[in-house]
């Protein structure tokens, strides 16, 4: 017997017409019609059995659309994207749904949802609104999601949601396959690359990598798990408390070099390092040769000197609150590791190269104020430190 659902629209026409006014295709160049899709969903909302994710989709898209600084204030923007945000991961990983009972990051692990999403609800909803350059960017991160996770798998002939397998494959590979030379994997030949050989190889796969992130639009978000599943940023057969210099030498320029093409990857490569350290239900003693080098990576992004120029990417309080939530040897090292106080030390090591310390070569407040004087700088007036609406 045929299963009859149930849909808030007629036609499947109308739910690949509401899809193409939220995600309009590049090369549309009409006006802009996201309000009116928000309208369409508000009415089918009325008649009932609504995915969540088309609801999901108008609030932050809505969201977007009330920011507007001349006509909200900031407070409101902030609220609203605040609101939507939540709404959006709580339907998603509420505790409440029927089943295992799980904590909502084991809830987003499974559904693939980026983790962080999980803290970043938290501190929206008991602490202070994030920021809104933090909100928009989430609500970016968001409509991506939604985009691949059920926008994607919309057609003519049904509407059940997925993943756009073929795109998704067609970019693996191709980042596969830029990413063996640097890996050793298609190297039939015995001996060590020099320095200069390994210099030249590591700007080719850059600048590859790079350019099928900006045309796929998904390949930035679907590297890290390249890098993982493909047990290339871990060796294999590594053993319990051998070093990874040597794999971080390798991939420390490539991961770089997608980082300065777009920030938005150090986060990327971090949650998906946290999440399997974090979220894998596995070995959690300390034997577990594959939590350890995870272990090490993510210390090394956050530590090493190598690093410190993309340390502003680096999602500190969702590592910190991944790791409280698992039970894992390697996790609870790495939360106690990050709350140990930074000391900056005379000099470091990366790769074998001495690094100065910066601060002793930064000069004086009172040098640097005498040189700007020698340029025709100097002080205006003398600050006045009363709060404001005193007299």
């Amino acid at each position: 017997m045929a299963k009859v659902i149930f849909t808030a629209w007629k036609h499947q026409s109308q739910l690949l017409e509401v899809r193409n006014q939220f995600y309009p295709s590049p090369s549309y160049d009409g006006p802009d019609l996201r309000s009116r899709a928000c309208a369409t969903v508000e009415a089918w909302k009325l008649r009932g059995n609504i995915p969540h994710h088309v609801e999901a989709t108008a609030l932050l898209t809505d969201a977007i659309l009330h920011d507007d600084a001349q006509r909200n204030s900031i407070f409101s923007i902030r609220a609203t994207y605040s609101a939507a945000f939540c709404r959006f991961v709580t339907g998603l990983v509420d505790s409440k749904i029927p089943g295992q009972r799980r904590t909502m990051f084991q809830r987003a692990f499974d559904l693939g949802l980026p983790a962080s999403f999980v803290e970043l609800r938290h501190e929206a909803t008991h602490r202070e609104p994030p920021t809104l350059v933090v909100l928009r960017k989430a609500t970016q991160r968001s409509l991506e999601w939604l985009w691949d996770n059920y926008w994607a798998g919309i057609d003519e002939l049904g509407d059940a949601p997925s993943l756009n397998s073929d795109i998704t494959a067609s970019v693996k590979e191709a980042l596969l396959d830029t990413l063996l030379p640097v890996s050793g994997g298609s190297n039939t030949t015995a001996e060590p690359l020099s320095k200069k050989r390994k210099r030249d190889q590591d700007l080719v796969a850059v600048a590859r990598l790079v350019y099928i992130c900006n045309v796929s639009g998904t390949g930035v978000r679907v590297l890290p798990s390249v890098l993982l599943d493909e047990s290339m940023l871990i060796p294999a057969g590594r053993k319990v408390g051998e070093p990874l210099h040597d794999t971080f030498a390798k991939w420390d320029t490539v991961l770089q070099g997608v980082a300065d093409s777009d920030s938005s990857f150090m986060m990327y490569l971090t949650e998906a390092l946290v999440d399997d350290l974090a979220f894998n239900e596995s070995d959690d003693t300390p034997r577990n040769a594959h939590a350890e080098a995870l272990f090490l990576w993510l210390d090394h992004v956050s530590s090493s000197p190598f690093w410190v120029s993309y340390r502003g990417m680096y999602p500190r309080s969702y590592v910190l609150r991944a790791c409280e939530e698992s039970s894992g040897h390697w996790a609870k090292m790495l939360s106690a590791k990050l709350q140990q106080p930074q000391e900056e030390s005379n000099a470091v090591s990366v790769h074998g190269q001495k690094l100065a310390n910066p601060a002793h070569n930064r000069p004086s407040d009172a040098a640097s104020f005498a040189e700007l004087r020698q340029h025709g700088w100097g002080l205006l007036e003398k600050w006045d430190s009363r709060p404001l609406g005193t007299a």
